[in-house]
């Protein structure tokens, strides 16, 4: 499926990777001006920033978008068309696509690695509510484990039978299972869970979607 949102990755003001989105845009825009329009918006700090207004270029324009960093000499941005913000939720715990996360995360990480990836996952699982700083987070630390393998496994679930309690509600629990390894990971947080079993390294955490919250 065409993905129509572009996604730019910028390394000292110099596109060093896109999607073919991207590539499109890029064609009729200067990378100078989305480069300078992101900055701009970008967060002080390390981490991901959802920015609601128009970012017009010329003929694209798009209703927000997603700009953020890990270091201080890339910047990546994901342009949305169409979307609309959630509601009465949390900044904090915005609605997101879960695989569009996951793709994030390891561009960033295997950027310069030759790594075949192995993906199982349920096409049909609605975007999740949740802290995506927390993820982010999560799923670098378990990927920067992969950085030495050809192949990395990746399995995103829900659980079957498992629940976690929130608030008195009862929520399904997610699970993202990345393998295989004999390293071991530990985080401290009360709202996600790492498993180390089989020769993998599991992320739970509850799945909460838009209608639940």
């Amino acid at each position: 499926m065409y993905d129509y949102n572009p996604f730019i990755i910028f390394s000292n003001s110099k596109v060093i990777y896109t999607n073919e989105a991207g590539e499109y845009l890029l064609s009729f825009v200067s990378f100078k001006d989305i480069y300078n329009k992101i900055i701009s918006k970008a967060p002080k700090d390390k981490g991901f920033l959802y920015v609601h207004e128009k970012f017009d270029f010329g003929k694209f324009s798009y209703d927000y978008a997603l700009i953020g960093y890990d270091n201080y000499e890339e910047i990546g941005v994901r342009f949305y068309q169409n979307i609309k913000p959630v509601k009465d939720i949390n900044t904090d715990f915005e609605s997101f696509n879960i695989y569009f996360i996951i793709d994030l995360v390891r561009i960033y990480i295997f950027i310069d690695k030759d790594i075949k990836f192995i993906d199982v996952f349920d096409v049909d699982l609605p975007d999740i509510v949740f802290d995506k700083n927390k993820i982010i987070n999560a799923l670098k630390k378990v990927y920067e484990l992969f950085k030495d393998n050809d192949i990395v496994e990746t399995e995103v679930k829900l659980k079957i039978g498992e629940y976690l309690k929130i608030k008195n509600k009862k929520y399904k629990i997610l699970e993202i299972s990345i393998g295989k390894t004999n390293k071991k990971l530990f985080i401290e947080d009360d709202l996600i869970d790492i498993i180390n079993d089989n020769q993998k390294i599991s992320i739970l955490i509850p799945f909460i979607t838009k209608e639940q919250k």
